[in-house]
């Protein structure tokens, strides 16, 4: 009879963008997707919310290292300038608009 040898590693696994790089794009959107699932279960449960709020914010993180990898190799953008940039169109649409109510500097709505 052999004998198994095991090299567990003692090492702790990090995980982080380098780590989420080394999936495809399927993998990367399913985890994304299954940990956005197992979140809004864990959020939306009365009952054991307490006792899973660890779980919700490690597979949040998760998620998010997923989609962050996912959409810097869908666009070829840095995820956070892309974010600065999306916000910027959003506040010019807002401040450009004529449509949109505003009020001068010095009024302030009472």
């Amino acid at each position: 009879m052999t004998e198994k040898t095991a090299n567990p590693t003692t090492e702790p696994t990090v995980i982080d963008e380098a780590y989420m790089e080394r999936f495809t794009n399927d993998q990367l959107a399913y985890k994304a997707w299954t940990g956005a699932v197992l979140v809004q279960e864990i959020l939306f449960d009365e009952e054991g919310i307490e006792y899973c709020m660890q779980d919700a914010k490690f597979e949040a993180a998760h998620a998010a290292l997923a989609l962050r990898v996912l959409v810097r190799r869908l666009t070829g953008m840095n995820p956070d300038e892309l974010q600065k940039a999306v916000q910027q169109r959003q506040l010019e649409v807002l401040v450009l608009e004529p449509e949109t109510p505003q009020l001068p500097a010095w009024e302030t709505v009472q």
